[in-house]
């Protein structure tokens, strides 16, 4: 771009923006006035440097009115897409949209709290990593203990019944009865007696969502009275 078209960029385009961009342009999502603003800018200064290669003439009012026209429909300097789910130009469409994780989707009449969509789409399961690493403790025990300790961990696991695994081990339910006495020393010594507490504590992740679910149904409280 030369001396000549940056110097109207910024002397004739850019007060032009300023002043109309708030007031005909509407921001998508976390969007706001002076960020338009900027990126208007930087559309006018593309505009400008494409019709001064081609070698032809236009007026800062040409260039403000055009570089208006493509926000108001959504088009941004850095993206005119109008697939992807979160470009500007799609949300305008209706064709998609973007919420809060704390956007409330329903109301839970038991609990008296209002489900937000951050509990619908957060997933149940262990986390990967917590999940790993109980396999790999779960591994080194029963690689250094009684092989049949596998298979009573299994069962449990499975839900069979008592008699059906000491059947399988090929011993009586009293032998079996001291087995899984003998297992759940072994286990206690090589894990820890914490062990037990750690296993049925829910994830911490959980209880942040849980948290700022309770702080949103107080803040609904408190605009209610």
């Amino acid at each position: 771009m030369s001396p000549e078209a940056g110097e109207m960029l910024m002397g004739q385009i850019a007060p032009r923006l300023r002043s109309a961009i708030p007031k005909c342009v509407h921001p998508v999502g976390a969007e706001d006035a002076e960020e338009l603003v900027q990126d208007a800018i930087a559309t006018a200064a593309q505009m400008l440097h494409n019709v001064e290669a081609a070698g032809k003439k236009v007026t800062a009012g040409n260039i403000a009115y055009f570089a208006i026209l493509h926000m108001k429909s959504g088009r941004r300097s850095v993206c005119r897409s109008r697939a992807d789910v979160m470009a500007c130009g799609t949300q305008l469409d209706h064709k998609s949209c973007v919420l809060s994780l704390e956007e409330e989707v329903g109301y839970d009449e038991e609990l008296g709290e209002p489900i937000v969509l951050g509990e619908l789409l957060a997933s149940r399961a262990d986390d990967p990593s917590v999940a790993g690493s109980r396999n790999v403790d779960w591994e080194e025990f029963l690689g250094s203990h009684d092989d049949r300790y596998g298979v009573i961990v299994r069962s449990i696991a499975q839900g069979e019944k008592p008699a059906e695994t000491a059947k399988a081990l090929g011993i009586n339910y009293s032998q079996f009865q001291c087995l899984r006495l003998n297992l759940e020393a072994d286990l206690m010594d090589h894990m820890g007696e914490q062990i037990l507490n750690e296993s049925i504590q829910a994830p911490v992740w959980r209880g942040d969502l849980r948290v700022k679910s309770e702080r949103t149904a107080c803040l609904a409280d408190r605009r209610r009275k």
